[in-house]
């Protein structure tokens, strides 16, 4: 049998649950009651079961579909997944293929139907395990913000974080930072001397050379994230009444008249993580007090900020057609092209740019700009010679060129027929010979052909694999080129959204170096 064992630790650990122990003991379980033919290990370190985006466990999927494993292991049901839903997923294609699931821990084998329902079982209690450490650790890091402690994540613009130690417990505050704090006062003030846009002091900082912590220019994105953090902001009853009037909730150990200017504010929940992404949560959800640390900035600075972001509101409709390679193309440095506009006496230029150029100048990246006609129009070239032949479509998938895997699985297969032959010719000579100085011989032998077999078999199987693959790639790529096809067909019917959406859809990489156009689908 072909054996795999999955693996996964959330942090790095050398304990007894570590990830080479969870291996050592499902091969010691392996070899003790199965015959093992091949024993594949995947794992994950540093990584948590709530979701199933992790590396190992992807390959070990991939795996299982082109039928290189015939029975799964693992440590304990909750290595492989802590979530019922993902867990019932991973299970099913399992069984679609054939393969048996066995836990050590829980002494699950779904040979059997109780084993079956046990493992559904440990999966819903294992899953309702993590829920409750997540209440736990939320509820415990609210509490931590309700006190005017930071809970966690890089300090904002103009601090640096420092623990101090209260009653006998350890926490973080802030602390300002005297460079970062001076630059961030004076981004403040500027913004508020010009009544800017933020495209226009993003334009200006550029100008005047003034980058990140990381050397970067200032996207506006980043500007606004700075402008609005009200953590450098004075806790006065202004802005009490300010965050107040959003809805957010106000803490009570923190009521209006303790908000005399002397501290800064805290605000806890503006952002959650969500499918490892940070979202910005409702104003009804933060948790609002004051902190422990120095503010730097006015209050009636800040909100004077917050006043010009009300004013600089927009309508975000889009204004002109989408390029059909928006969101796809890519510069030669690996960064993703950004769409810029300029306005002529009769018309609007549209063209392509590096965003890393963008944000960090021409010494991070020489690309020049490139008219959005120019790259769509290479792209439409390759898509309406795929539809007049899709077979086309093949120059645009693969890398190399394919072997012959029917002709070289004839070969092995054959290979393996001989082989056998030959173990069986040896064996007979064998009982002939039983009891002679040649015995050994021949049984020396007959292990070096088996030894040879095995590897023959174990060569078919990976040629079988690869015949798969590309059936599979065969059958995407016909896929892809029907949608091709019907983008080229259907140009005149198609929005320029729903062009750009399909491109999207269909290619898989598409590059621009400034002399080569380079597409894989």
């Amino acid at each position: 049998m072909k054996f795999a064992t999955y693996g996964r630790k959330s942090v790095y650990s050398d304990k007894s649950d570590s990830v080479t122990n969870q291996e050592r003991m499902c091969r010691e379980y392996a070899e003790l009651r199965f015959h093992v033919d091949s024993f594949e290990t995947y794992s994950d370190e540093g990584l948590s079961g709530a979701d199933t985006n992790r590396p190992g466990l992807k390959r070990l999927m991939a795996d299982i579909d082109d039928g290189l494993v015939d029975a799964l292991i693992v440590y304990q049901l909750d290595r492989l997944s802590r979530n019922v839903k993902d867990f019932a997923n991973i299970y099913a294609k399992l069984e679609e293929n054939n393969v048996m699931f066995i836990s050590l821990k829980e002494s699950i084998n779904t040979d059997t139907p109780i084993g079956k329902a046990m493992m559904f079982i440990t999966a819903t209690f294992a899953q309702m395990e993590r829920e409750t450490i997540a209440a736990r650790i939320t509820d415990n890091l609210e509490g931590l913000a309700r006190k005017g402690f930071w809970t966690g994540g890089k300090a904002p613009q103009g601090y640096k974080l420092e623990r101090i130690e209260i009653n006998g417990k350890k926490h973080v505050i802030f602390s300002t930072e005297p460079e970062t704090m001076e630059r961030t006062r004076w981004i403040f003030n500027t913004f508020l001397d010009r009544c800017c846009s933020l495209t226009a002091l993003q334009t200006l900082l550029r100008n005047q050379g003034i980058r990140t912590e990381r050397g970067c220019f200032f996207s506006v994105s980043q500007l606004y994230a700075l402008l609005s953090s009200p953590y450098c902001a004075e806790a006065t009853p202004e802005m009490y009444d300010y965050f107040a009037g959003l809805g957010c909730q106000m803490d009570a150990s923190s009521p209006r008249e303790k908000w005399d200017g002397t501290h800064g504010v805290m605000v806890y929940g503006r952002t959650c993580q969500k499918n490892k992404n940070q979202k910005k949560q409702t104003p009804e959800k933060w948790i609002v007090c004051v902190g422990y640390h120095e503010p730097f900035i006015p209050a009636s600075q800040w909100l004077a900020v917050q006043e010009c972001f009300k004013k600089n509101t927009f309508n975000k409709t889009a204004k002109y057609d989408v390029p059909l390679l928006k969101g796809v193309v890519r510069c030669k440095c690996g960064c993703l092209m950004a769409v810029a506009r300029k306005k002529l006496k009769s018309s609007i230029l549209s063209h392509y740019s590096c965003r890393k150029r963008n944000q960090q100048g021409i010494e991070a990246c020489d690309m020049g700009y490139v008219k959005c006609d120019i790259l769509d129009n290479k792209a439409l070239d390759i898509f309406r010679k795929i539809e007049a032949d899709p077979r086309a479509i093949m120059e645009y998938t693969r890398t190399e060129k394919p072997k012959d895997n029917t002709k070289i699985l004839q070969n092995l297969e054959a290979q393996a027929m001989h082989i056998q032959a030959k173990i069986e010719h040896l064996t007979e000579i064998l009982c002939d010979a039983e009891g002679s100085s040649a015995a050994r011989y021949i049984i020396t032998q007959i292990e070096k052909e088996d030894l040879n077999l095995a590897a023959a078999r174990r060569e078919i199987e990976i040629t079988k694999t690869a015949l798969r693959h590309e059936k599979n790639t065969t059958r995407d790529a016909a896929g892809r080129a029907g949608q091709i096809a019907s983008l080229i067909r259907g140009l005149d019917g198609f929005s320029a959204s729903e062009k750009n959406a399909i491109v999207r859809e269909v290619v898989q990489e598409c590059r621009w170096d400034g002399k080569e156009f380079f597409l894989r689908l």
